[in-house]
């Protein structure tokens, strides 16, 4: 076989290879963009059905429906959330827990709160700037459906 019919040879090989690695590669990297959407999504939705139930709580006075809400969607994050969204959520929890009610102070809870949203941001948005002067905040409680 001469040089020529090799490289005749080997060309549609080497486009076959390149054409499947190519597909490869492809494939895997919008798999993988796939999941990391499908992840945030999953995570917005249990950051949100949290802060539903924090503000649930100051409405419904503590009742136990909403303490149990609270309580599910806390243990959601614990599954879900980053190390530091279960880190800040835990100081956060141990601070608003019942047992706690007499060392309360509402700047604290505002102080802690801020952190486990400004926690969540991060986890959410993948970025060091999301928080930058992002303010000490509260949560309003919304009124029962009617």
């Amino acid at each position: 076989m001469t040089v020529e019919n090799w490289i005749e040879l080997l060309v549609p090989i080497i486009g076959i290879v390149v054409a499947a690695v190519s597909a490869g590669l492809t494939y895997y990297f919008a798999k993988k963009q796939q999941i990391a959407a499908d992840e945030s999504r999953l995570k917005e939705k249990y950051y949100l059905n949290y802060i539903e139930a924090v503000s649930n709580i100051v409405v419904s006075d503590n009742s136990e429906s909403a303490r149990d809400q609270l309580a599910d969607a806390q243990n959601q994050l614990l599954l879900i959330g980053s190390a530091e969204v279960v880190s800040d959520l835990m100081i956060f929890h141990d601070y608003v827990k019942p047992s706690n009610s007499k060392n309360f102070v509402s700047e604290k809870h505002d102080k802690l709160l801020t952190n486990l949203l400004k926690s969540m941001r991060k986890d959410l948005y993948k970025s060091k700037k999301v928080n930058e002067d992002y303010p000490l905040i509260h949560l309003t409680g919304k009124s029962p459906k009617r």
